[in-house]
C-alpha cells in the first residue's frame, strides 16, 4: 500500500546517475517473457473482470432487497432476513475472490507508470486527507452524493464495509448465522454505499484492462516494476501486524491475514523478474542473475512458510511480525540492489 521505501532507492539510484541511457533493444528470449508477463496480467484482469460482475450483482441483489423495504433495515431483516444472510454471505465470497484476481497482477500494475494510478484507486491508494499516495477519484453513490477521494476500493471501502469494521456503515445488528447471538461483523452495512463501491469497482477493473492492453511491454518497464514493487514487502508485513490477526483489533485487512496479499504481490515481482528480466542479466552475468533468482525463491519461501504456520494456527506477537518483515525487507533490499546492478549494467532506464 505504501511505497516510501521504494521511492527512496529510486532517488538514491537516480541520484548517482545510473539510469541514463536508453534501454538497448530487447532479445527474442525477453520480448516474449514480457508479452507473457502482459498476457498472464491480461488473463488475471479478464477473471477480475468477471468477478467484479458477479459481486455487483450480489450486492445489487442486496440493495434490491433494502429498497424494497424503502430502506428500513429492521423491516428488510425481519421480513427476509434469510435471503439478506445468505446474499452477504455470498458478496463476502465473491469479494475475496475478486481481490484475489487482482492481487496476483497488483505486483505488475502498480509497478508500471501507465497503470499504476489503478492500484491507487482499486487497492491501495489512500483518502484526499493523505499527503500522498492519493488514490485520484471521485465515487459518485446511487442517490446521487458524492464522495470526493474516498480512498481505495478493495481495502479501504468495501472489505471494512462488508466485514461490519466500521460503525459508520452499519445500518444493523444481525445474526447472521442465525446462532441465536450476534458477534462482531454480523451487520447490515449501507446498501448506498456498497453499491456505489461494487459499480465502481467494476468500472475501473475495466478502464486497467484498456490501459493494460495498450501498454507496449519494455525493458524500462520491467525492472521498473521489479524496483518499485519488490521493497514495498515490509511494508505489508507492517500492515498484517497492525490488523486482528496480530492484535486482535477489528480494522483494514479483516478478511483474510494480509499475508494471502503478500504471497500475491510478490509472486507477481517474481514473475516479472524470471519472464521478462532474468533473459536480460543472465547473458551479461549468470552469477549474478542466479542470485537475484535465489533471492526472489527465499523472499516468497519466507512468506509462505509464515502463511502456512499463521495457518495451523500459530499466533504471532507484534514483536514476531516485526523481525520476520525485517527478514523480509533485508531480503527483498538484496534483491533490489542487484536488479540496479543489473539496470545500470544494460543501460535500464528507471522510470520515476
Amino acid at each position: 500500500m505504501l511505497h516510501h521505501h521504494a521511492r527512496t532507492l529510486l532517488a538514491t539510484a537516480i541520484a548517482a546517475g545510473l539510469f541514463a541511457s536508453p534501454a538497448l533493444a530487447a532479445t527474442d528470449g525477453e520480448q516474449q517473457g514480457l508479452e507473457e508477463v502482459k498476457q498472464f496480467t491480461l488473463t488475471h484482469n479478464a477473471r477480475l473482470i468477471d468477478q467484479a460482475t458477479e459481486l455487483l450483482d450480489a450486492v445489487e441483489t442486496y440493495a434490491n432487497v433494502i429498497a424494497e423495504h424503502d430502506g428500513d433495515y429492521a423491516a428488510a431483516w425481519e421480513a427476509e432476513g434469510d435471503t439478506l444472510a445468505a446474499t452477504i454471505h455470498e458478496i463476502r465470497q465473491v469479494w475475496l475472490a475478486t481481490s484475489n484476481e487482482y492481487e496476483t497482477i497488483e505486483g505488475i500494475v502498480a509497478g508500471i507508470p501507465e497503470t499504476a494510478k489503478y492500484d491507487l484507486i482499486l487497492d491501495a491508494g489512500n483518502p484526499g486527507s493523505a499527503t500522498e499516495d492519493v488514490a485520484e477519484y471521485d465515487l459518485t453513490l446511487p442517490d446521487g452524493s458524492v464522495l470526493e477521494r474516498p480512498g481505495n476500493l478493495f481495502h479501504g471501502i468495501t472489505e471494512p464495509m462488508f466485514w461490519g469494521a466500521e460503525p459508520e456503515h452499519v445500518m444493523l445488528d444481525a445474526d447472521l448465522d442465525g446462532n441465536g447471538t450476534i458477534t462482531r461483523g454480523e451487520v447490515l452495512f449501507d446498501a448506498n454505499l456498497a453499491l456505489g463501491a461494487a459499480q465502481a469497482i467494476d468500472h475501473w477493473s475495466r478502464e486497467l484492462e484498456k490501459d493494460m492492453s495498450a501498454w507496449a511491454p519494455n525493458r524500462d518497464d520491467a525492472f521498473t516494476a521489479v524496483v518499485t514493487m519488490t521493497p514495498t514487502v515490509g511494508d505489508y508485513f507492517g500492515e498484517w501486524k497492525e490488523s486482528q490477526f496480530i492484535n486482535g483489533e477489528i480494522g483494514a485487512f479483516v478478511a483474510r491475514s494480509r499475508l494471502v496479499d503478500v504471497q500475491g504481490i510478490m509472486g507477481g515481482c517474481r514473475k516479472m523478474y524470471f519472464e521478462a528480466i532474468s533473459p536480460v542479466v543472465a547473458q551479461g552475468d549468470a552469477a549474478l542473475d542466479t542470485s537475484i533468482r535465489n533471492g526472489f525463491e527465499d523472499l516468497l519461501g519466507l512468506v509462505e512458510e509464515t502463511y502456512q504456520r499463521e495457518q495451523a494456527g500459530e499466533r504471532f506477537t507484534a514483536e514476531e511480525a516485526d523481525a520476520l518483515g525485517n527478514d523480509a525487507q533485508d531480503i527483498a533490499d538484496r534483491i533490489v540492489a542487484m536488479v540496479l546492478q543489473a539496470a545500470a549494467k544494460n543501460d535500464v532506464t528507471i522510470r520515476g
